[in-house]
């Protein structure tokens, strides 16, 4: 399924549940929430690091994971929505910032088109997206297996790390106009 497809039934389920935790929901953006999950995102970065000196790698892929998810929930955020379903999460990312979709989209805002340094700096290469996936995966199954090892810790920290680095920095980078153009490309996809 495509990440458009994703969000329109996201979305759907968000207009007939009243839960919070079903679907897509649009809302108003919210920096103080956006901010607060950035913070939740480093206070998992340094429980990652601190369960990998204790040896916990099972645990170290768990923090890991949820300091990227984090991340990822402070975009929503500030663009204006709210999703407990991590599929919905990524698709949001890949679909309003990623390398395909995402330029497309932000190049219809005039002020950027001759600041090629900014979409680059907003744009979530690939490699981040996959990271999230990745990092989905294994988490699920050391969460749920019966494994506590986990070979390659040392890799997903580094990639957790990078990958907020990179969230933060797209954050940075948010101004108003693309918010703005965000926003209605939200509408737009609520009333399909």
């Amino acid at each position: 399924m495509n990440t458009k497809a994703i969000i329109l039934n996201a979305l759907k389920r968000g207009r007939e549940k009243k839960e919070k935790e079903i679907g897509l929901k649009i809302t108003d953006p919210n920096y103080n929430l956006s901010s607060g999950h950035i913070k939740k995102a480093d206070h998992n970065l340094i429980v990652m690091t601190d369960l990998s000196e204790l040896n916990h790698e099972d645990w170290v892929v768990i923090a890991s994971y949820y300091a990227m998810y984090q991340a990822s929930l402070s975009i929503l955020s500030k663009i204006g929505l709210i999703s407990k379903e991590h599929a919905t999460t990524v698709a949001v990312l890949e679909y309003f910032f990623g390398e395909k979709i995402g330029k497309e989209l932000l190049e219809q805002f005039d002020s950027l088109k001759d600041e090629k340094d900014k979409l680059e700096t907003i744009t979530i290469q690939e490699k981040f997206i996959n990271y999230l996936w990745s990092t989905k995966q294994a988490r699920e199954n050391v969460q749920y297996g019966v494994n506590i090892s986990y070979k390659e810790t040392e890799k997903i920290m580094s990639n957790a790390r990078e990958f907020v680095n990179k969230i933060k920095l797209v954050l940075d980078e948010l101004e108003e106009d693309i918010l703005e153009g965000i926003l209605e490309e939200i509408n737009k996809l609520e009333k399909a």
